[in-house]
């Protein structure tokens, strides 16, 4: 049974309204912006109210809002310790700020998602920026999720697009935690890469109808977003939900950040990943064993030095942070031989693994299918930008990928 408990339909505030009576919930702290208040908040603020809920609003007004030290701030500030339940009535940045800031002062949340667009509505992590990097650090998960379908079934193409390719993406990631179990022993747990992948076939299913927003696989996303979020939970981190496409979209991010650039959707640069890194599987699996030992024998065995110079030419003034984070997969020489051994015994398991994950063109059509980005251009992001990407985000957290892979094989991004 999940822990968490979900309501997705027509009748979602009627549903929050009864559940916060049968919880003795009188007191709760809304967080929401502009967009999301006048699309769900409103009328939740006023179901509550309504049934004698003391509500304390919280809304955002900023065109460009960031999970990140100034909006958990603007949160806390707002804090007036009469032991509130926290409502979070929004997307991915509404949601973590909230789990977050609730986690801080010890209290419960309920998140209202306004559009199926990320992950993370389950999680019990939140991914904030602090001093322009990214770090993911320990938050409350929601002790329920209320979905309201005709707000969901009504939001923006481009955030449910941004849903779908974040579980696209899930294709990536768990080849990615394969990956990990057999060249490094990793913990790797049966049933929860089967959950997790039963929730990605759920949504491939019904892509067309994401596109078009129709309330049933609107839904059907939706769950499945929350069921990865749930397969985090179970494993005990995102391991079974983020792999190197997640990193491209942090590096991403990072750097649109640090140029004041506008924001791109979190499942949008997901996507975009899930599709560079099917291009990646695709070549593993047209290699022989004599062209891996071809590579292992050409591959330059970087040392900790080397990883170290790499990082600093790639982050610049965010080096330091990179390196504190990535330091565990800062390994010696005489490690990565040994994983270099391990790949030649094992790459028919490799090569399997690489089966798992679907054809770059087809993972091209699905995203266009749900109304979604293809390529780093749509998104904004040069050539330049998406091959810094290939090249550096293996850096950004201390896990086995197909780009940690490739680095070991000599492969060019």
């Amino acid at each position: 049974m999940s822990p968490v408990k979900v309501h997705i339909g027509h009748d979602a505030l009627s549903a929050l309204v009864s559940y916060c009576a049968e919880h003795s919930i009188d007191r709760v702290l809304m967080v929401a912006d502009e967009n999301t208040y006048e699309a769900l908040g409103c009328r939740a603020h006023e179901a509550l109210k309504a049934s004698g809920c003391d509500v304390l609003l919280v809304k955002f007004t900023d065109d460009e809002l960031a999970a990140d030290a100034d909006a958990v701030m603007d949160v806390l500030l707002n804090e007036d310790r009469q032991g509130r339940t926290y409502v979070s009535v929004g997307s991915g940045t509404i949601t973590d700020i909230t789990r977050l800031v609730s986690h801080r002062v010890g209290a419960s949340f309920i998140a209202l998602p306004t559009a199926p667009s990320v992950d993370g509505y389950a999680s019990v992590s939140a991914p904030v920026v602090i001093r322009r990097f990214k770090k993911t650090v320990n938050a409350q998960g929601p002790e329920a999720i209320f979905g309201d379908l005709d707000t969901l079934a009504n939001s923006p193409v481009a955030m449910r697009a941004a849903g779908f390719g974040d579980m696209l993406g899930k294709y990536i990631c768990l080849a990615d935690w394969q990956l990990g179990r057999i060249l490094l022993e990793e913990r790797y747990d049966e049933v929860v890469a089967a959950q997790t992948r039963q929730a990605l076939e759920n949504c491939v299913a019904v892509a067309d109808g994401i596109g078009s927003g129709d309330p049933q696989a609107v839904k059907t996303l939706l769950e499945a977003l929350i069921d990865s979020g749930l397969s985090m939970l179970a494993y005990g981190n995102s391991r079974p939900a983020s792999g190197a496409e997640h990193h491209l979209s942090h590096f991403w991010e990072m750097k649109l950040l640090h140029e004041g650039r506008p924001a791109v959707l979190h499942g949008a640069k997901v996507g975009v990943g899930a599709v560079l890194m099917s291009e990646r599987y695709h070549r593993l699996r047209t290699m022989t064993c004599d062209d891996v030992l071809d590579c292992l024998q050409k591959a330059e065995i970087c040392s900790r030095e080397q990883q170290e110079r790499e990082i600093r030419a790639g982050y610049g003034e965010l080096a330091e942070s990179v390196i504190a984070n990535y330091g565990p997969f800062l390994v010696s020489s005489g490690e990565i031989i040994r994983v270099c051994e391990k790949v030649m015994h094992h790459w028919y398991q490799i090569q399997e693994v690489a089966a798992t994950v679907p054809e770059p063109e087809v993972m091209r059509d699905l995203l266009q299918r749900a109304g979604g980005a293809v390529e780093a251009l749509e998104l904004g992001l040069d050539n330049d930008e998406r091959d810094a990407a290939l090249h550096y985000a293996r850096y950004l957290r201390p896990r086995f990928t197909i780009l940690t892979l490739d680095a070991i094989l000599g492969l060019e991004p």
